[in-house]
């Protein structure tokens, strides 16, 4: 059986690393929506490459439930069903509580004053309903809190989680009203911090995860409704 060098083995791994980084981006800047079929021979021509780090990109995405790849037709960015949605954010709900209630007592006046000026720019977006901003300062804003948690196994599978449902979030979110509403429960959290008050600051995040999880929720099974109406005519 013929072997590959370790040297030319580590190279593929980086590559394939490159690659995976390339389709992760896309998928959670929506440059490839829920269902899409990847293109892998165009990737290997983008990155002047072979199929074989393609290929291994895949399966590490598939790892992170990111892709559905199906034998004999291919690699498809993931759909996840509503139960799957529920689930992850029962889980992100606790997880976020926890990371909340863990960094309070840690957050130094730097940190505070990061969410401020952030929770400024989250209400200039919000009033001019920029949701593209809101989207990228949302994150911003919550994991400055979650980072001075001091646990690094609690912060991965929490972006792990949030990986997984930014396609949803992006797609089900983008609402004025659920924006102006977020700024109130966002004002929430960072008073509870500015306080140093733990437990208060973990409720007011789990609040703001659980509306965000009525939102799409209601939502996809809204539209589930419409298309099986739909399909009925």
């Amino acid at each position: 059986m013929l072997s590959i060098p370790t040297e030319k083995r580590r190279q593929l791994r980086t590559i394939s690393g490159e690659i995976a980084l390339f389709i992760r981006n896309a998928i959670l800047t929506g440059q490839l929506a829920v269902g899409s079929k990847i293109d892998q021979q165009s990737i290997a021509d983008e990155f002047g490459v072979s199929l074989i780090p393609v290929r291994e990109a895949l399966r590490q995405l598939e790892a992170e439930e990111l892709l559905q790849i199906e034998p004999y037709r291919g690699a498809y960015v993931k759909e996840l069903s509503i139960d799957d949605l529920r689930e992850i954010y029962v889980v992100r709900e606790t997880l976020e509580q926890l990371a909340a209630e863990l960094a309070v007592p840690r957050l130094d006046q730097s940190t505070l004053q990061e969410l401020q000026q952030q929770l400024v720019l989250m209400e200039e977006a919000t009033e001019i309903l920029d949701f593209e901003r809101l989207f990228e300062l949302n994150r911003s804003f919550h994991f400055a809190i979650y980072t001075q948690s001091g646990n690094t196994t609690l912060i991965q599978l929490i972006e792990s989680l949030w990986d997984r449902s930014t396609v949803y979030r992006r797609i089900y979110t983008y609402l004025p009203a659920r924006a102006r509403q977020a700024l109130l429960e966002h004002r929430a959290i960072l008073a509870a911090c500015m306080a140093g008050d733990q437990q208060i600051a973990g409720k007011a995040v789990r609040e703001n995860v659980s509306q965000t999880t009525r939102t799409i929720l209601n939502l996809k099974q809204k539209e589930k409704g419409d298309d099986g109406n739909t399909s009925r005519k």
